[in-house]
């Protein structure tokens, strides 16, 4: 899959995945998981602040990536795992939530011929695109025991 969709490729495109246009400026502050530990079936809660810093009305939409750190298979450079969309007034500020469940970090397993979740470290990337990212959250999968 190298150099394929926005997942894997390494250069440098024209309009990134998730690229948008706005007439104001948006600020992403005081991220939030609910835990530094996760096993294949809990559940992310993310929360962060979002800041319409500019002089016009506008919509934001705030995207979530992950990425596997350090994967023991080939995995990609980063995946949307979610997204939320919100209006928000010039100067105005809102606090956004997101669950998104640690399932979403699967990937194909050719051996087992399954879906499974690699534990390990991983990233959470909170962003205006794939190539806007504003936050960074470490967490970690772990196994069952």
């Amino acid at each position: 899959m190298s150099n394929r969709t926005y997942r894997y490729f390494g250069g440098q495109p024209l309009f990134a995945f998730g690229h948008g246009l706005s007439y104001t400026k948006f600020g992403y502050h005081d991220p939030k998981l609910n835990g530094a530990n996760f096993t294949a079936g809990d559940t992310v809660k993310l929360t962060f602040a979002l800041l319409n810093e500019g002089a016009w009305d506008g919509d934001e939409v705030a995207q979530v990536y992950f990425r596997h750190v350090n994967s023991a298979r080939p995995q990609p450079r980063l995946a949307l795992c979610g997204f939320v969309r919100i209006h928000l007034q010039a100067n105005q500020g809102a606090r956004c939530t997101m669950n998104i469940p640690v399932e979403r970090f699967r990937y194909w397993d050719a051996e087992k011929k399954q879906y499974a979740v690699e534990p390990g470290g991983y990233e959470l990337l909170v962003g205006a695109a794939s190539d806007d990212i504003r936050l960074q959250l470490p967490l970690k999968v772990v196994a069952l025991q």
